[in-house]
């Protein structure tokens, strides 16, 4: 289909690009020379060995083929056709084919180790790149990433439809057997859906695995699989003299930074980067490397994995730099955005890290990061989420901003009562945030019964029965169906009392919900009830439980809403729990005083510890908050 297999042999083991005579520059993996089809000064023609021999391909003109049909057109194009193949054979070197046929030479597939395996995972990737070329909705995932399906194939990518049949079909004109397919390609018939293939190779060049990435999103379908079992540790792209690799960690990270010249790209294909995978390198001749994450929620765990990642480079007498890119950028988007030669400075500007150095550079970054975020932002644009039924105290704390808050009243029901009220404003006022309402101090089914009642201005023993007034039950209805369409939509969820909680239970749970609504906003009504496994070195009960919302908010990094009890003195203020009034950002508190209610905001983080203070109306019948 795409290679004479009279010659195949001989492409693989003798056909090279240096024998042609041409001017040839390294160009990350590949090779580059100036096109004699359609202009000899433009370097657009790309030599690859992609496929497991070397082919051309110019990705101005499409000229493409292997390297006996590039002879055959610029030395021999006056020619027929096959005396032109045989000119260009004598010209590359004629296959000594007695030494080829003698029993005692062993077939070049034999020689490497799992050989066999090598053939039949070229031979699916051979027929995946042809099959690429038909694909259109191939070629239309390649063209939304910015790829053409002639850059696509320099690196082997190609397009599997699901359907086994044509590849065995395919395999018997090669010579390979159905038994080996099942054998090797051990995961061919576990996926049947359409997806784009990406070959992995090892350091001498042999393919080890072949990856699958769904073409179309599809929850019930993992977005990468492996057709055939093999070797993880292999980094992907790895190449067999490389002083200074690059670590990304995706697939098309390695192959846009590849496409663009820069050497020595390779991707843990979202692994963690272990030990194993330095070995690799290390044995194909680097000495030092260069690691580039993408910037995640979680900045003090992504910290000290790096302080992990340099204990391993010590460990192997390596040197290495860190980059955290810009939050949302990756360096397929960098490198598309600002060329190769930006991400090859920024890497050249960045020290060796040790652990002093990386603390210094990350430290630069997040100030720069800083400031390009506070620049981003208008001055007459809340910088948190807006509360559409108390507007002045959205100007007067810049919007819900990411802190931990403890708010607290007295009388003490009144908090609960505007948790419920800053719960729904947030929800109804952003269309993108999801609130996650703790409550420890009240069943579920009077929150909901609450809600309810809040979002049709009723008392909630209206909403708890059928009602004489058929308009108010369809009222109830309407308002109930609401709260279920914040549900359904994963813009709201209402949880109950837990067993034991600490910091990593919680965390556990709220990591993927930030991961899928990035504008996250977590409510625990009654942190007094909040039940925590033991930490013997924080003896006071209250301590504990504010430890493990501090830590929560530094890992999270989101608005976290505490309601609990404080007490109010007319001598000393705000009392106890101290530890609440220490770790919070600021208190919301409320007082009633002749039937008037207050609502203040203090922080001493802020620059004032009077933030805002502002008079408080409450609906008689649902008691829902706003401002008055």
């Amino acid at each position: 289909m795409l290679i004479d297999q009279e010659h195949a042999d001989y492409m693989r083991t003798k056909a090279h690009p240096r024998q042609l005579g041409i001017p040839l520059s390294r160009w990350g993996r590949n090779l580059i020379a100036c096109c004699p089809f359609h202009s000899p000064e433009e370097t657009s023609l790309f030599f690859y060995d992609a496929l497991g021999y070397w082919r051309y391909r110019c990705l101005q003109c499409g000229s493409e083929g292997d390297l006996v049909d590039f002879v055959m057109r610029s030395r021999f194009n006056g020619l027929d056709e096959q005396s032109a193949r045989s000119e260009a054979f004598d010209f590359l070197g004629a296959l000594d084919m007695e030494t080829a046929n003698t029993q005692d030479s062993e077939h070049p597939w034999v020689k490497e180790v799992g050989g066999e395996k090598s053939k039949v995972l070229e031979c699916f990737v051979r027929y995946c790149h042809w099959a690429a070329s038909k694909s259109p909705s191939s070629a239309k995932f390649l063209e939304a990433r910015g790829w053409s399906i002639g850059q696509a194939q320099l690196y082997g990518l190609g397009y599997y439809s699901g359907d086994p049949e044509p590849f065995i079909s395919y395999c018997m004109l090669s010579g390979i057997e159905r038994h080996q397919i099942s054998f090797y390609l051990d995961n061919l018939e576990a996926y049947h859906e359409p997806r784009l293939t990406i070959p992995a190779r090892n350091s001498k060049g042999f393919i080890h695995s072949v990856y699958g990435r769904l073409i179309e999103d599809n929850e019930k379908s993992h977005t990468y699989i492996t057709y055939a079992s093999g070797p993880t540790v292999i980094p992907f792209n790895i190449q067999a003299e490389s002083e200074h690799p690059i670590i990304v960690q995706g697939f098309f990270d390695a192959l846009t930074a590849d496409l663009a010249g820069i050497p020595g790209v390779v991707s843990t294909m979202f692994q963690e980067l272990n030990i194993n995978h330095l070995y690799k390198l290390k044995a194909c001749g680097a000495d030092s490397f260069t690691v580039i994450l993408r910037r995640e929620q979680d900045r003090r765990e992504q910290e000290l994995r790096i302080q992990k990642y340099l204990k391993m480079a010590e460990q192997l007498h390596m040197s290495i730099k860190s980059i955290v890119l810009p939050k949302g950028e990756s360096v397929d988007t960098l490198v598309r955005k600002n060329g190769a030669d930006q991400l090859i400075d920024l890497i050249n500007q960045t020290e060796v890290d040790t652990i002093h150095s990386h603390r210094r550079s990350m430290l630069l970054q997040d100030i720069k990061e800083n400031f390009d975020t506070a620049m981003a932002c208008p001055p007459d644009q809340s910088v948190g989420y807006t509360l559409n039924t108390f507007p002045k105290l959205t100007k007067e704390v810049d919007g819900i901003q990411s802190g931990c808050f403890f708010v607290s009243s007295q009388p003490f029901g009144l908090k609960t009562i505007l948790l419920s009220s800053l719960a729904l404003d947030l929800i109804e006022s952003n269309p993108n945030l999801k609130v996650i309402y703790v409550a420890y101090e009240t069943p579920r089914r009077q929150i909901f019964d609450r809600f309810v009642s809040m979002l049709i201005g009723q008392s909630i023993l209206t909403v708890r029965k059928q009602n004489a007034d058929n308009e108010i039950n369809k009222k109830v209805m309407e308002a109930t169906r609401e709260l279920m369409g914040y549900v359904r939509n994963n813009r709201l969820e209402i949880w109950e009392d837990m067993p034991s909680l600490d910091f990593n239970d919680l965390l556990k749970t709220l990591k993927p919900e930030l991961k899928e609504h990035p504008d996250l906003v977590l409510m625990i009504d009654g942190i007094d009830h909040l039940k925590i496994t033991d930490r013997p070195e924080l003896p006071d009960i209250h301590e504990k439980r504010s430890s493990v919302m501090l830590d929560l908010y530094k890992a999270l990094d989101i608005p976290i809403f505490l309601g609990g009890e404080l007490i109010d003195s007319p001598n000393m203020g705000l009392l106890g729990p101290r530890a609440y009034l220490r770790d919070s950002d600021a208190i919301y508190w409320i007082t009633t005083k002749n039937d008037n209610l207050t609502l203040t905001v203090d922080s001493k983080r802020l620059g004032t510890s009077h933030v805002y203070e502002g008079a408080i109306s409450i609906d008689p019948q649902s008691s829902r908050m706003k401002e008055a």
